[in-house]
C-alpha cells in the first residue's frame, strides 16, 4: 500500500507540473534551440506604452542581473557602480540608466512620459512583437520572439491607448531581432540577444541598440500583455546619438560626463566600462502584423 501511496502522489505531482512529456524527459531542461519547432499557433501584439524605468526610491528599480554579478562600490569589474534591488527584494539588478532619467524629465519640463506616449499614438514610434511557435498560451518549451518596427494609422481609444485588433505593416528597411526562450505560466523570458529600440521624445528620434538584451513578457488572462527589456548600451553610441540632437555645447558636454559616470557594463583591459545599464517597461494589446 505504501508503494502505490508514492506512485499515485509521483504521477500526481508529474502530471500537476505540466513541465514533462510521456518520456519523462523535462523539455525545459538544457538549452535552447537557436529555432523554434513552427506551429500553426502565433500571437502578435503592438507595444501601447513604453516607460524608461526610474527609481521609485533610491537603490530600487526593476531590471534584470545582466552581468550576473551583485555589485558593490568596491566591485572593480563593475567600475564600483553599485547595483540595485528590485521592487521585490531581489539583489543585482543593472539598470544605471534610472539615475538619469530624472534630468530627462527636468529637460522635458516633466513631460518626457506624455511625449513617448504620444509618438507611439500618433504612429511615429510604433513597434510590434510576435510570438511564434506556440503550443501553448500558458507553458511551452520553446517559442520564438520577433521584434519588429511596423507603420499604419493606429486608432486610440478613450483610455489614450491604441485599441487592440489592428493591421499593421512592418517596415520593410528596419532589422527585425529575433530571439527564442521559455514560457512559463504565461511568463515569457529571453535572451540575451542584440536589439534596436526606438525611441521618440518631442522632436528627437533615434534607436537605441542593445547589447545582451534580456525580455520579459507576461501574457495576462484578458489578453493584454506586460513586459521588461534591459540590456547594455555602448557610451561611445549613446554620446555620438546626442551629438544629432538640437542642444547647445554646454549641455552636450554635461550629457557626455553624465554618461560616462553611470557605465557599469564591458570593462576594457584598463578596467574602464564601455556601457551603462537600462531598462524599459512595456504594455501591449493584440495585433496583426502583415510582413
Amino acid at each position: 500500500m505504501k508503494t502505490l501511496r508514492h506512485a499515485l502522489l509521483a504521477a500526481l505531482l508529474a502530471a500537476s507540473s505540466g513541465c514533462s512529456d510521456d518520456s519523462g524527459v523535462d523539455p525545459f531542461a538544457g538549452p535552447l534551440p537557436a529555432q523554434c519547432p513552427a506551429t500553426s499557433l502565433e500571437q502578435s501584439m503592438i507595444l501601447t506604452r513604453l516607460v524608461l524605468l526610474r527609481q521609485p526610491m533610491p537603490g530600487v528599480s526593476e531590471g534584470f542581473d545582466l552581468d550576473g554579478r551583485v555589485s558593490g562600490a568596491d566591485d572593480n569589474l563593475s567600475c564600483r557602480r553599485r547595483d540595485l534591488t528590485s521592487p521585490e527584494g531581489t539583489p543585482g539588478i543593472d539598470n544605471q540608466f534610472s539615475l538619469l532619467v530624472p534630468a530627462l524629465d527636468t529637460a522635458t519640463s516633466g513631460a518626457l512620459d506624455a511625449a513617448i506616449q504620444a509618438a507611439i499614438n500618433n504612429g511615429q514610434l510604433m513597434v510590434a512583437v510576435s510570438i511564434e511557435g506556440l503550443d501553448d498560451r500558458l507553458n511551452d518549451p520553446c517559442v520564438s520572439l520577433v521584434f519588429r518596427r511596423v507603420q499604419g494609422r493606429p486608432f486610440v481609444g478613450s483610455d489614450t491607448r491604441i485599441d487592440p485588433g489592428q493591421t499593421f505593416d512592418t517596415l520593410r528597411d528596419e532589422p527585425v531581432s529575433r530571439v527564442t526562450g521559455r514560457m512559463r505560466n504565461g511568463v515569457i523570458e529571453a535572451g540575451p540577444f542584440p536589439l534596436g529600440l526606438p525611441i521618440a521624445v518631442l522632436d528627437a528620434r533615434f534607436v537605441i541598440q542593445l547589447q545582451n538584451a534580456r525580455v520579459r513578457i507576461r501574457w495576462r488572462a484578458d489578453g493584454t500583455f506586460e513586459g521588461l527589456i534591459g540590456g547594455g548600451i555602448e557610451a561611445a553610441q549613446m554620446i555620438a546619438t546626442t551629438q544629432t540632437l538640437t542642444i547647445g555645447s554646454d549641455l552636450m558636454g554635461l550629457v557626455r560626463r553624465l554618461i560616462l559616470s553611470i557605465t557599469d557594463l564591458d570593462p576594457d583591459a584598463d578596467g574602464n566600462c564601455r556601457s551603462f545599464s537600462a531598462a524599459v517597461s512595456f504594455e501591449g494589446r493584440s495585433a496583426f502584423v502583415n510582413p
